[in-house]
């Protein structure tokens, strides 16, 4: 398919194979995102693969990250979570971005050659720009995977397929999330269909297009069975398991959520970006009044741009007061938010670029094309960061460093020679993560699904804490997916409270007999605690470059 002597898809590709390689060379010395992911993400894959619970049944308590059940860390056919099994984690990570960057490069330049017949000089470089986008690693193919699979899809019902575009069709499912994008990717389709069913374009094959969207539907039940059977109560649920997610309050303003509305549109949704504030959003603004002018074509591009301002309304007003109590009501749609219809922004973005692109000159349109790709090259966090240290002298916080794996094993050193038949801790400061990554079992992290008894026990530790701070007790009260040990004075934001951040805790207002209760013997601290309660005792202070940890035992 891509067998070609196009200079500008020899080009493009040697650039891409130039990125990947760099972030191999940076490997762990690479910084990567960390909401989301560090904090998250690959602690929980890199858990399921070290306790061999990948196969476990869903309400196994993973020891690890806070005893949550199997069914909140993913399915067990999805290629990331088997990536963790059989390789070490950075080269797990580096392999699926590796994937999603090929896939959406050559997903992107057959959409926009095949699809939407753009020229063969600027189709690589659009590619490029895809390609190039910090596509969220948990996602896989949610995002980079959807110009290879509309690709597919529009071959299917032109009557132009092969066995090749079946195949990639039935694979997506194992490379991609339902609840994050494949739930809206379907919509999509099914809007393709009726849109050209209501122009009466008699030169589309429905049947085959309506089997692809069978097919694409009963994959994602078989990938992700635990969800359906959760949902249908056909799994093994416990009968007493209440997820804490019922306890979800996001009610915003109305003003509130034209606000949010109006930013999702203009700048995007941090999970999908396609980084179009700067050069395509001006784009089309300039095209719009080209076109009126020159009487250009502007039908699909208002379509697309419809479609975009929907998503964003959606976005927007999802967290509306006025809607909370409806949501209430339907608690699937707590579990399949429909606001995540922003994970088609930048397909769609990237679709009205390249229509643009194709009625403007050739040389303007290259050039807005090679703009665009420099502007998502410099955006990407590896990159960006490693400019800023080496032209600015800013540092970073890297996948080493965040993990920080000796200073760790130096915890672990002291946690087995105080002898505790049992280890199991709490973080303060610290992103639990950085713990569970490392082995450690904790009772707090971070987690999408848990049991509302078990957020309450927690809440009962740190209440007098989150009393102290209205923003930590909204947050972890109305929201709650961190499930953290808040404290008033060490808050953690970002990285976490680093060593260069000269900060205490005057005390603890914990429940510390509660804390026993859930068999937390230590609290890992990235502050000092300078009063302490008779009821915690240091045992030992550890750091490296970047970290302080007082580790405290719990009497």
């Amino acid at each position: 398919m891509l067998v070609t002597s196009n200079k500008f898809l020899t080009i493009g590709t040697f650039v891409l194979v130039c990125f990947l390689v760099f972030l191999w060379i940076l490997g762990q010395d690479a910084s990567i995102r960390i909401h989301d992911n560090l904090e998250a993400n690959i602690a929980w894959y890199k858990s399921l693969a070290d306790q061999h619970l990948l196969l476990a049944s869903s309400y196994t308590p993973n020891e690890t990250v806070m005893q949550a059940p199997r069914i909140a860390f993913g399915s067990e056919w999805s290629l990331i979570a088997w990536l963790f099994v059989w390789f070490k984690p950075i080269v797990a990570y580096n392999i699926n971005v590796t994937l999603m960057s090929l896939v959406a490069f050559i997903g992107t330049y057959l959409f926009a050659k095949d699809t939407l017949k753009l020229s063969p000089k600027i189709a690589p470089i659009i590619a490029l720009t895809f390609a190039f986008l910090p596509f969220w690693f948990s996602a896989g193919l949610s995002a980079a995977g959807q110009p290879l699979l509309f690709w597919s899809f529009y071959r299917i019902t032109k009557k132009q397929s092969s066995w090749i575009d079946w195949l990639l069709l039935s694979l997506f499912p194992f490379y991609s999330s339902f609840i994050i994008a494949g739930l809206f990717m379907l919509a999509l389709m099914v809007g393709y269909l009726l849109y050209n069913f209501l122009k009466k374009e008699k030169n589309i094959a429905y049947g085959a297009g309506v089997l692809c969207l069978a097919i694409l539907s009963i994959l994602y039940v078989f990938v992700e069975y635990r969800l359906f059977l959760d949902i249908l109560k056909l799994g093994s649920t416990p009968p007493d398991f209440i997820p804490h997610r019922v306890e979800f309050v996001q009610g915003n303003t109305f003003a509130e959520c034209v606000k949010a509305a109006k930013n999702s549109f203009i700048g995007g949704q941090n999970h999908f970006p396609v980084f179009h504030t700067y050069l395509i959003l001006p784009a089309v603004f300039l095209y719009l009044i080209y076109a009126l002018i020159k009487s250009k074509p502007i039908k699909l591009i208002l379509l697309c741009l419809i479609l975009l301002a929907g998503i964003a309304i959606i976005d927007g007003f999802w967290n509306y007061t006025a809607f909370e109590s409806f949501k209430d009501k339907l608690p699937i749609l707590k579990a399949i938010q429909l606001d995540r219809f922003y994970s088609l922004y930048p397909i769609l973005w990237t679709i009205v670029f390249m229509l643009i692109i194709k009625e403007i000159d050739v040389k303007i349109g290259l050039t807005l094309a090679i703009i665009q790709a420099i502007v998502v090259l410099f955006s990407f966090q590896a990159v960006n960061d490693l400019a800023k240290k080496n032209l600015f002298k800013k540092d970073y916080i890297s996948y080493r460093e965040f993990y920080a794996e000796d200073l760790f094993s130096k915890v672990k050193k002291v946690l087995n020679q105080d002898k505790e038949t049992q280890i199991r801790v709490g973080m303060i400061g610290l992103h639990p993560a950085m713990a569970q990554y490392n082995g450690i079992p904790t009772i707090d992290g971070y987690v999408v699904l848990y049991s509302l008894a078990y957020k309450h026990k927690i809440q009962a530790i740190i209440q007098s804490e989150l009393n102290q701070n209205k923003f930590n007790k909204t947050y972890f009260e109305q929201w709650g997916n961190r499930c953290y040990l808040f404290d008033n004075e060490a808050i953690i934001v970002g990285n976490g409270i680093e060593k260069n951040q000269q900060c205490c805790t005057d005390q603890l207002d914990f429940d510390f007999t509660k804390l026993k209760e859930l068999n937390c013997n230590y609290l890992l601290s990235a502050v000092e605690v300078k009063h302490l309660s008779p009821q915690i005792q240091l045992l030992s202070k550890v750091e490296d470059a970047n970290w302080r940890i007082w580790i405290y035992k719990i009497l």
